[in-house]
């Protein structure tokens, strides 16, 4: 397998009860392809259609005990702000302590698509992404 991209964030960022929050990476350790444009960006454009494995891996603080952040792998139109699916997702349940998730999985991505990691808080209290990195390879 090729790494496409292996980015990472660099400042926290608090995602609010009830609210899903797209993860904007400053850090740039490899993307020879370009698929991730320079910069504080979000978003990522496949070359092409293929199945990719994704890894997203958070630190979060601030979660209640028993309450659901979820992480997920979100497929976007192209050129418009319109969500179609979460391509990858899954919910992890918080232990009230300072936690390092991680989502790892095969997802379908489509050339005629764009993507995004994101995190939503399904939780009663705000919860702070201390630190998040994403590896997507093919």
């Amino acid at each position: 397998m090729k790494i496409l991209i292996n980015l990472g964030r660099g400042a926290s960022v608090t995602v609010a009860p009830g609210k899903r929050q797209a993860l904007v990476f400053d850090k740039e350790w490899n993307d020879p392809d370009k698929v991730h444009k320079d910069g504080a960006h979000a978003d990522w454009l496949p070359k092409e259609s293929a199945y990719h494995l994704a890894t997203l891996t958070v630190v979060a603080a601030g979660q209640a005990a028993g309450e659901k952040l979820k992480l997920s792998i979100t497929e976007y139109e192209r050129d418009k702000d319109t969500r179609t699916k979460d391509a990858l997702g899954e919910d992890k349940v918080g232990n009230g302590t300072r936690v390092e998730f991680t989502l790892s999985g095969l997802v379908w991505m489509d050339e005629k698509r764009r993507y995004r990691a994101e995190v939503e808080n399904f939780g009663t209290v705000p919860v702070t992404v201390e630190k998040a990195y994403l590896k997507v390879a093919r």
